[in-house]
């Protein structure tokens, strides 16, 4: 007898290379089994997926869901569980000064799970733009707030934006690979900054400098220091970091994301490794929504719904370090999962520079199993339909 049973089902597991009618079974917060026709009768809680999507519970790995704290951040469930995602990573909201704040009282009161990246500067993303001088980065402060959250911080994030990062250049990044090192944790960088104060001439030196597991946020950002050379191509250091095993991350935003731009990357096979939203109160109901409807933007731009939950499960697991416990529907693994129901029918999404676009399928969160438990969804916004 199995505590819950999703019936009828299309599984999507690619760490398993599963995409097909299977049922998934859970006891208590592990997945028990997956395999076809279980009968219900074996099912204490039985939940019908007919028609839907099931996949390993979806990793949204960047959002800002320092609530209450930072002016713009989300409770940690309406980037979470309320869209049928299990599993967020907060973007460097936090520095090693206001950390505390998430394990004391934003982690107990989320269904959905919450890891972080520690911002280099102290304070996080409360001043903004952060770094000012180099009296906001404390790294023996940093080194302790790691030290004492191993299990909740993830890595390291800088933005390439601010008057640190425009004076110091390199010996910033330096700095946040010095103390991520110290730790066999990988940085996240953003790149692309609206206020140009940064010379472009940086991204390409960073992006060299990064290594295989480290992170490049907004990948397709049109802004200046983003992926592209001035003029208009992509920048070659980009593909190179990706062939490295760098992790490619296009983190929508409001600011930081074009169609060009992903165009002419995706022209030379640089595709996202993880989809991730940069999900915050800017662009909740406005630009971004949520991480299924962000996948959704990706199948309209030429990959299929294979590659964008591999993107959103396994490579996200793998990218955080808990690919032996999520991103997988594999039995012993966490009883996370997701249910999804792909729409047909027309709706509009919108990028930085206000090029729109017609699609014609939406994923649509329907349910969030977290731990073993159920939770619906409660879509919090949509993107308008198309005329």
């Amino acid at each position: 007898m199995y505590d819950v049973l999703i019936k009828g089902g299309r599984v999507i597991d690619p760490a398993q290379n599963l995409d097909g009618a299977l049922d998934v079974a859970i006891n208590g917060d592990r997945i028990a089994a997956v395999s076809r026709d279980i009968s219900t009768q074996e099912g204490k809680q039985v939940i019908d997926a007919k028609g839907k999507i099931v996949t390993p519970g979806l990793i949204d790995i960047h959002v800002h869901c320092f609530d209450s704290v930072m002016k713009i951040a989300l409770e940690p469930d309406v980037a979470g569980v309320k869209h049928a995602v299990t599993t967020v990573v907060d973007g460097g909201s936090a520095g090693e000064a206001t950390f505390n704040v998430f394990p004391k009282y934003i982690l107990p009161n989320a269904k959905t799970s919450v890891f972080c990246f520690l911002h280099l500067c102290s304070l996080g993303l409360i001043p903004e733009p952060e770094l000012r001088g180099w009296e906001e980065v404390n790294l023996d402060g940093m080194a302790a707030t790691i030290e004492a959250n191993k299990t909740i911080i993830k890595g390291v994030k800088l933005r390439l934006v601010g008057k640190l990062v425009a004076s110091a250049g390199i010996e910033v990044v330096k700095a946040a690979k010095k103390i991520a090192g110290q730790f066999g944790l990988p940085i996240m960088i953003h790149i692309g900054d609206i206020d140009k104060q940064v010379p472009a001439s940086l991204t390409p030196e960073c992006l060299n400098a990064m290594e295989a597991g480290d992170i490049v946020a907004h990948m397709y950002s049109g802004n200046q220091g983003g992926a592209l050379r001035p003029d208009g191509t992509v920048l070659p250091e980009l593909k190179a970091a990706m062939e490295r095993s760098v992790i490619l991350d296009p983190a929508n935003g409001r600011s930081n994301f074009s169609f060009a731009v992903a165009r002419k990357c995706l022209a030379e096979g640089i595709l996202p490794t993880v989809i991730g939203t940069d999900l915050n109160h800017r662009c909740l109901k406005d630009r971004t929504y949520s991480l299924p409807v962000n996948m959704s933007r990706f199948m309209a731009l030429g990959l299929d719904l294979n590659q964008v939950v591999a993107m959103t499960t396994i490579n996200a697991a793998r990218a955080i370090r808990e690919e032996d416990r999520l991103g997988s529907l594999k039995p012993g693994m966490a009883a996370d999962v997701s249910i999804l129901e792909l729409q047909s029918g027309a709706w509009t999404l919108i990028d930085t520079p206000g090029e729109t676009i017609k699609i014609d399928q939406l994923l649509m969160p329907v349910t969030a199993i977290k731990s073993g438990e159920a939770t619906q969804a409660e879509p919090v916004a949509l993107p308008p339909r198309a005329n």
